[in-house]
């Protein structure tokens, strides 16, 4: 997958499943990651 700077789909679009930290139930699909910062930069990835 390419990642494109300020996008963020890829960390509100799809489910998760598992824990991830700040969300210890993983999260719904459409639902903003708690990881997602302002820039919607993944704060775990660092991308």
């Amino acid at each position: 997958m390419q990642c494109r700077n300020g996008c963020g789909a890829c960390c509100i679009a799809p489910s998760i499943s598992t824990a991830i930290p700040g969300m210890p139930n993983g999260k719904p699909a459409g639902v903003r990651c708690i990881q997602l910062d302002k820039n919607n930069s993944c704060q775990i990835f660092a991308q």
